[in-house]
């Protein structure tokens, strides 16, 4: 054992001669030993311009557009309900539903006609007797002209002595009281005028009154407004109802929407992308009307298995901002053909129904954007590879974002420039980088 130790003991002696050796040829030569930058591996791909639009997301729940509250317009006992009213039928338009006792509307409708008739008859009795009246004006005025030629005659006559003083007053007394017989026409005459419009005042409230009892005996009829769906029944067969009562409410199930609540950031960029449509802005009237973009939206429902999607266009914005939440309404409306629905018999659909909890995806005006694949932002700052492959540090301003494509802006920033989009550790500008362009195969 002490000899293997002692033999290792030379060959220690030698090596450390050796080192030395070498260190004092490289001391006296002036060797200088150069440094090697590692450089960090990342994928890099380019800074693209393209036209994009934003999208804004929501969420909402699902109300029919059109909604009808069945209250009656008259009193009376129910004699009539349809046996498909009932909660959850669909029920297509005109169907009668209820028909209240008619009987007392038909007397009233029996009643006010012969009032009106009665007033017809009062008008032709009165177009007679205006009638009667001015032929009568007329032949008192010629024969107070004969009357009056007469009493001249026999004036110039009684002033010869052919005839005597007490004619001459006899035929004066005729020419009075024709000239009062006259004025009494003359007064009934101009009293028709006035007669006529109390009649025609009488005439047109009778008819009012038969319009009215006529419209009363149709309320007594309630029929489906629409094709819809019933939603709630308070009416019983033999129930008194009053004037006023609600007795139905049933929903338009061909025209939805959905109020979706949305961040107002998000609408402000919407908004913004609307103005630099130069139709939307000529088609601007006094009140701006958000409807006349023709703006799309997608409507989605989401449950743990599948995803089905309905077509809809905004309509308005709600006036009111949720300060709490920083929300604002955009209402979404939908058409929805339920007939056509059961005939495609497929079990993937869905129908789209009040009450659904769903999601509201709506794309403004699309604009040329500078755009970045979302994993190439790093906190609003993005990793810019310069022509010495070292890494510029360039902070910019996200301005949306789309199906994992960020629309960004920055001074100075163009298209074309290559950007990091792997993670660095650590991160400093003028890093050395050996950069791989990404393609779809490396995913």
């Amino acid at each position: 054992m002490q000899k293997s130790k002692l033999m290792w003991l030379p060959i220690g002696v030698a090596a450390g001669l050796g080192i030395m050796a070498i260190n004092n040829f490289i001391m006296k030569k002036d060797v200088v030993l150069e440094v090697i930058e590692p450089a960090h591996s990342v994928y890099i791909t380019q800074i693209q311009e393209q036209s994009i639009a934003p999208a804004v997301k929501g969420y909402g729940n699902v109300v029919a557009k059109n909604k009808w509250q069945g209250i009656t317009e008259v009193s009376g006992k129910v004699i009539y309900k349809n046996e498909r009213l009932q909660r959850g039928t669909f029920i297509n338009a005109g169907v009668e539903l209820l028909r209240i006792d008619p009987t007392s509307y038909q007397l009233n409708l029996i009643t006010a006609q012969a009032n009106l008739d009665n007033t017809h008859s009062e008008v032709e009795k009165l177009d007679i007797e205006e009638q009667r009246l001015t032929r009568s004006y007329q032949v008192e005025s010629k024969t107070l002209a004969l009357e009056e030629k007469e009493y001249q005659r026999n004036i110039k006559l009684n002033k010869k002595g052919t005839i005597s003083a007490s004619s001459l007053e006899q035929q004066e007394r005729v020419v009075y009281n024709t000239q009062l017989q006259l004025n009494d026409l003359k007064a009934q005459v101009n009293q028709l005028p006035a007669r006529k419009k109390a009649l025609q005042a009488q005439m047109a409230q009778a008819q009012s009154q038969v319009d009215q009892a006529q419209l009363d005996l149709e309320n007594t009829i309630i029929t489906m407004p629409f094709n819809g769906r019933i939603i709630d029944v308070s009416a019983e067969l033999q129930q008194f109802v009053s004037a006023g009562s609600s007795l139905m409410l049933a929903h338009d199930v061909s025209k939805l929407e959905v109020e979706a609540k949305m961040p107002t950031s998000q609408l402000s960029r919407l908004m913004h992308s609307l103005k630099q449509d130069k139709n939307v802005l000529d088609n601007l009237n006094a009140v701006p009307d958000i409807a006349i973009a023709n703006l799309t939206a997608r409507i989605t429902l989401r449950n743990s298995s599948s995803e089905t999607h309905w077509q809809g266009k905004v309509t308005r914005i709600l006036g009111e901002i949720d300060a709490r939440l920083g929300t604002a309404g955009l209402v979404v409306e939908a058409d929805f053909d339920f007939l056509e629905f059961i005939k495609r018999n497929d079990p993937n659909d869905s129908p789209i129904i009040s009450g659904m909890f769903v999601e509201v995806t709506v794309n403004g005006q699309a604009q040329p954007q500078l755009t970045v694949p979302l994993a190439a932002l790093h906190n609003n700052r993005l990793y810019l590879v310069d022509a010495d492959n070292r890494l510029q540090l360039q902070t910019v301003e996200v301005l949306f974002i789309r199906d994992q494509i960020a629309a960004i802006k920055a001074d100075g920033l163009q298209a074309g420039q290559q950007v990091v989009l792997s993670d660095l550790i650590p991160v400093a500008n003028g890093l050395k980088l050996a950069p791989t362009v990404w393609t779809e195969d490396k995913q």
